[in-house]
């Protein structure tokens, strides 16, 4: 302990220096304040990152979905008797502003339930795809035996 001039004992630090004659930051301390502030920026960057790369997906993904059920609805609205289909409704690229798109379908009954027919489309740009499925009730046609 010191002896100050007004006769009061000052304690003495850890490294002992004077408390009054501390000012400002040791290296190790500011070391370890850039490495903390190191760390949360890091964390708080790939945050950023995911989500900049879930907003992305959402607005390629959007507009498949759109297109994917506009070709779904064309299928249900088509006659599939003899369940092949033709190479208009089978594949095709989307019209300007979906040039980006292409799609590709396909019609198959159902071995278990002829009557059903199962309906896939699928919506395929260059980084990803998207795919619904759907089944339609359409009875095969009698067959009248003499």
């Amino acid at each position: 302990m010191k002896r100050c001039s007004s006769g009061i004992h000052r304690a003495r630090s850890w490294w002992g220096w004077d408390a009054d004659r501390r000012r400002g930051f040791t290296l190790l301390e500011a070391a370890v304040a850039m490495m903390i502030i190191g760390v949360i920026s890091a964390g708080a960057l790939s945050a950023f990152a995911a989500d900049l790369r879930a907003a992305d997906r959402a607005q390629r993904l959007l507009p498949a979905a759109a297109l994917a059920q506009d070709r779904l609805a064309i299928l249900e609205t088509t006659s599939l008797a003899d369940d092949v289909l033709a190479d208009s409704l089978a594949r095709g690229r989307f019209a300007t502003p979906f040039d980006d798109y292409t799609w590709a379908a396909s019609a198959r009954r159902l071995p278990s339930l002829p009557d059903l027919i199962e309906l896939r489309v699928e919506v395929s740009w260059n980084a990803g795809s998207f795919a619904l499925t759907e089944r339609k009730f359409e009875p095969l046609p009698l067959v009248l035996s003499r």
